[in-house]
């Protein structure tokens, strides 16, 4: 009798601890990938509600180690043809920049064809040639740039320019209309974004955005045109006023 107790017991004993090991399994179920998509939908909801970007950011907003070799004394006149057939770099690092286009400042004449608020709270332009090429430009969203950054005034006055004219949500709106855009040019990681230039070629920050077919470009300090290696781009030293 003694040893079937026992016996009894030690069963017992057994299904308990097998109860306890599943239930804690269950604790600890949710496993790394589906871990990084939780957190992927919940920071995409955070940016929408005012956070900021994290991949590239610093060279996106002027705070990177290369920052001071942008040449904001001289604009390049180029056309979306003309960036978008530039060579894809091999490696996009996360502090520096890709000379000379990341250190240059375009100004082109296009279409905005839509726009919206990105998650990191960029506004997200994506421009049109009307001949089958486009790319993205993005206004980043001033209180994401760090007070140092040397392109935070143009940043500032782009974003006010654009919300005199238009009010973004986390959704696409069409606009169809004529620009004349001024930025720095910025090589971004393809990931499906719409608009994406087959060479990720951006700009990014913009600067400046003048609406309409007759709209004057904000005056830019006249300078010396940075070099560029590709004969694509041909500096100029004023731009248009």
């Amino acid at each position: 009798m003694k040893k079937w107790i026992l016996q009894a017991l030690v069963l017992l004993f057994l299904v308990a601890l097998t109860g306890g090991g599943s239930s804690s399994a269950a604790i600890v179920r949710p496993q790394q990938p589906q871990l990084q998509g939780d957190h992927s939908e919940a920071a995409d909801q955070e940016a929408l509600n005012g956070s900021c970007g994290l991949e590239r950011w610093s060279v996106k907003t002027g705070t990177d180690a290369d920052a001071g070799l942008i040449n904001l004394k001289s604009t390049t006149q180029t056309t979306i043809a003309s960036l978008t057939s530039l060579s894809a770099p091999t490696t996009l690092p996360a502090n520096n920049r890709i000379q000379p286009t990341e250190t240059t400042v375009f100004q082109l004449h296009a279409t905005l064809t839509e726009y919206k608020l990105e998650g990191d709270s960029d506004y997200h332009l994506v421009l049109s040639d009307g001949s089958g090429n486009t790319m993205i430009s993005e206004i980043p969203s001033p209180s994401c740039v760090g007070s140092s950054s040397i392109l935070l005034s143009g940043i500032q006055n782009a974003r006010s320019e654009f919300d005199a004219r238009y009010t973004t949500t986390s959704g696409f709106q069409t606009a169809n209309v004529p620009v004349t855009i001024t930025g720095v040019g910025f090589f971004d990681f393809l990931h499906g974004q719409t608009g994406v230039a087959p060479n990720g070629i951006e700009l990014h920050a913009v600067l400046d955005i003048q609406f309409g077919a007759g709209g004057t470009p904000t005056p830019t300090p006249t300078g010396t045109p940075i070099p560029t290696d590709t004969p694509i781009l041909t500096p100029t030293g004023t731009p248009p006023i």
